[in-house]
């Protein structure tokens, strides 16, 4: 997938220095390493190849004019159709890169028309060395990384939060409470926010301007703006077709690679389709399943083993033990540049760890839950709406009553005042969050990702909660990819977040809880041309282990050393006391922690540790 480090100042690191802060990427990249430079600009690039894989495909590289330099981690799925499109003929490059391509394209057309043309996943800088201009686009989706830190005039941006804070510039560094209690309930940094003042990520669909000559930043625009336009229902067959046609031509465009290529195959709907249409373009393809034995609960072999057999796929299985799993998690840590907390990243690590051993591209379902309205919460939030509009107090009289005529409704819709605040509060994993940081809000971009201000009716709530997923709750499963596939060289692709596939996704209109009650419809209905309905598993199993039993028993005497034993990174911004209750109420079994949030804690001196920050 690629990484890269760059930075502007007047007085740039000596080459040493800035190999040693470009070398923290290294996985990233293993394949070749390449570095440019002028007066004030220097930039690293490590490269896993995946297209061309000789040496012509090296980065850093000059545009045709010599006026842009530019380091470029990911895939741009469409470059072919922009060769095209402006006339780059192939007699002028000297590669079949994407990266090539691309840095033509910049001496065709302004930056922000090309971003606006871009299909595919990437983090993008571009140094324009006629206005003294940095530009810094992300994709879309979120799907890769970017970073970036404006300090004393300069700025360094990178693909890893770590090679930003590490630098020289950021010695002296300040955390943000309100972002350090972001991450402590969501699990996660939230863009545009780090836990760290002056540092920043640019955010998905942003292009971000830096200027030399004013020494600041001169504009931060949306390339990509997320629109709706209902045009199909989700239950119709014509709708059924016309998605199996643009997920045909997804898959077409996702499965370009010069090096092996596969797909992640669970017993879930989204991985089984994306093999299913794999398998028609390219019949010889691969297809991974990982289980861990004595968890029947989350094995997802045998039913893998089914669907690949129905579906002729070259099928290939990993499976390890639970000790497997906990022998390497101080080792995933280790693979994580900033805080992360969702302790699925521990089977995720060891799944992209033995993908990596027959492919270097995988093809995985991630976005098909947020796409087409697959997670079961979505039910709740949409028969449970209603009551929001009427005013908090007379909710807190009216539920309790209801309930004790037996009636199951949910205790966030008389303890919440928004509707938004629901939602929100479905995604914070902290028992007694308010009194671990009680000084502090979230950060604003938060609060942001989930304002609602449209009528409390299905149809809009439905398009809400699928913008909402997309920007906020997706943002962290990408984060958890992205992290512990690039930790072993692995490029994971994910087709339902390719642009027309999610422009697709923007068109239709769903009947679920109005019309039907099946979550992601739509696909359901297409994989069953490929697999018959009745042997699909319809029980969601996904990865999960047993984190409560791990703190109590495996990794208590770690757990408390990490927490309790070793000066806390940021305790001036929270209170000790209450997170040692919090502690003693988890050992004693009582009902009311959250396992998620104490994970959250320890993962988070677990990240301090490794970076020596404490």
């Amino acid at each position: 997938m690629c990484g890269f480090l760059g930075e502007i100042s007047t007085s740039l690191l000596e080459p040493a220095a800035f190999k040693t802060l470009l070398d923290l990427s290294n996985q990233r990249g293993p394949d070749q390493q390449g570095f440019w430079q002028d007066e004030i600009c220097q930039l690293g690039f490590n490269r896993l190849a995946i297209l061309d894989v000789s040496t012509n495909g090296k980065q850093p590289i000059l545009s045709p004019s010599g006026r842009y330099a530019l380091v470029f981690n990911g895939e741009i799925y469409n470059y072919k159709k922009l060769q095209d499109k402006y006339c780059i003929h192939a007699s002028s490059l000297r590669s079949t890169s994407d990266a090539e391509v691309l840095v033509h394209l910049l001496d065709h057309d302004s930056i922000s028309e090309i971003a606006k043309q871009l299909n595919g996943m990437f983090a993008i800088s571009i140094w324009d060395t006629v206005l003294k201009q940095l530009t810094l686009i992300r994709d879309f989706s979120g799907i890769k990384p970017l970073y970036y830190g404006c300090k004393n005039q300069q700025v360094i941006f990178s693909s890893q939060f770590d090679q930003v804070f590490k630098h020289p510039l950021f010695t002296h560094k300040k955390l943000r409470p309100d972002a350090m209690k972001s991450f402590f309930g969501l699990g996660y940094m939230h863009a545009p926010d780090t836990v760290f003042d002056d540092i920043y990520q640019v955010e998905p669909g942003e292009l971000v301007v830096w200027d030399f000559n004013l020494k600041q930043i001169l504009k931060k625009e949306k390339y990509y703006i997320w629109s709706v336009d209902e045009q199909h229902v989700d239950t119709d067959v014509n709708t059924k077709e016309a998605f199996n046609q643009r997920m045909r031509d997804v898959i077409k465009g996702q499965l370009q690679a010069d090096v092996h290529l596969g797909t992640f195959l669970s017993s879930g709907y989204d991985s089984s389709l994306i093999s299913a249409f794999a398998k028609q373009e390219q019949p010889s393809i691969k297809a991974f399943t990982f289980g861990v034995d004595g968890h029947g609960k989350f094995d997802e072999r045998t039913d893998a083993k089914a669907y690949a057999s129905i579906l002729d796929l070259n099928h290939e299985t990993a499976t390890v033990k639970e000790a497997d799993l906990l022998a390497v998690i101080d080792t995933h840590f280790k693979a994580m540049p900033e805080p992360f907390g969702d302790y699925s990243s521990i089977p995720t690590y060891v799944i992209c760890q033995k993908a990596r051993e027959f492919a270097t591209v995988m093809l995985s379902g991630d976005g098909g839950d947020e796409l087409f309205w697959g997670y079961p919460r979505f039910r709740a939030s949409l028969k449970q709406a209603y009551w929001f509009n009427l005013p908090l107090w007379s909710r807190k009289i009216i539920l309790p009553v209801l309930r004790r005529l037996k009636q199951q409704l949910p205790w966030g819709v008389q303890m919440n005042t928004r509707f938004e605040d629901w939602i929100l509060n479905k995604q914070v994993h902290f028992s007694g969050l308010n009194s671990f940081m009680p000084k502090t809000n979230f950060t604003k971009s938060v609060y942001e990702s989930y304002i609602y201000d449209g009528p409390l009716k299905k149809p809009e709530i439905l398009q809400y909660l699928k913008k909402n997923e997309f920007y906020a709750h997706l943002q962290r499963v990408l984060k958890k990819v992205d992290l512990m596939s690039m930790a072993h060289s692995l490029e994971v692709r994910v087709p339902f977040l390719d642009k027309e596939m999610i422009a697709f996704s923007n068109t239709i209109k769903s009947g679920f809880t109005m019309h039907h009650d099946e979550t992601k419809v739509l696909l359901k209905n297409s994989l069953y041309d490929f697999i018959p309905e009745e042997i699909v598993n319809k029980e969601k199993k996904g990865f999960s282990v047993p984190i409560s039993s791990w703190l109590k028993n495996d990794l208590k005497t770690d757990f408390v050393s990490t927490i309790l034993e070793t000066p806390f990174y940021g305790a001036e911004h929270i209170d000790i006391k209450y997170l040692k209750i919090l502690i003693d109420d988890f050992f004693n079994d009582k009902p009311t922690v959250d396992v998620w949030g104490l994970w959250h804690v320890y993962a988070w001196q677990k990240w301090a540790i490794h970076h020596k920050l404490i």
